[in-house]
């Protein structure tokens, strides 16, 4: 087994989970533009802390249940309706919401950072499923010591992500409107197409 292959994988997951505009990622760019950018990447390291530990008890449970070939099959029947539901919900935010206005308050920024990812509880079920499908398909393996190698990967593709809204606050906070606009679009499309993937491997497995 690739050590770095874990590492990578749970860095695009939560890479890609945290580049739509939502309250961590907008605090960051207010911290960063109201503060200084050095507290802006604190901000980002409690972030990236908190969701380490948000994405270890997930893949904890999706290894033990990654044990199950009936549980899997389940889980990819659930997939499909979980697709359809992301789409429909990327679709309204991208027809009727705003981009979040937030409060950065006072108080050390890795503190915020950390208080601000545990409110994002869709971190755990986020990395749950990403971590079970690439268990089933056979990607990664979240055994110990992959576990670990995929979650400080998870912690980095965080860190990274939320460093670059703070390192580029002020394009993103002029722009950012249009920016989720068009990209909850894109996603809505994104996880459509997934669904309809998973629908046809259910029903025509290679």
């Amino acid at each position: 087994m690739n050590y770095l292959s874990p590492f990578f994988f749970g860095l695009f997951v939560t890479a890609f989970g945290t580049f739509l505009p939502g309250l961590v990622n907008m605090t960051a760019v207010k911290v960063s533009l109201s503060r200084s950018f050095k507290a802006g990447m604190r901000y980002a390291f409690g972030a990236g802390l908190t969701i380490f530990f948000q994405a270890y008890i997930a893949v904890t449970f999706a290894e033990q249940l990654g044990a199950n070939p009936q549980i899997i099959l389940w889980l990819k029947r659930v997939a499909v309706f979980v697709f359809l539901a992301l789409s429909g919900i990327f679709l309204y935010q991208g027809l009727f919401l705003k981009v979040p206005k937030v409060k950065t308050g006072r108080g050390l920024p890795i503190l915020l950072g950390m208080f601000t990812a545990s409110m994002n509880v869709l971190n755990i079920p986020y990395c749950f499923a990403a971590g079970l499908l690439l268990q089933s398909r056979g990607h990664i393996s979240l055994e110990l010591p992959y576990r670990l190698y995929f979650v400080s990967g998870a912690m980095t593709g965080a860190f990274l992500m939320l460093a670059a809204y703070a390192r580029f606050a002020q394009a993103i906070a002029s722009h950012a409107q249009f920016f989720t606009r068009n990209l909850n679009y894109f996603l809505s499309g994104l996880f459509l197409v997934l669904a309809g993937i998973q629908l046809f491997q259910l029903y025509y497995p290679s």
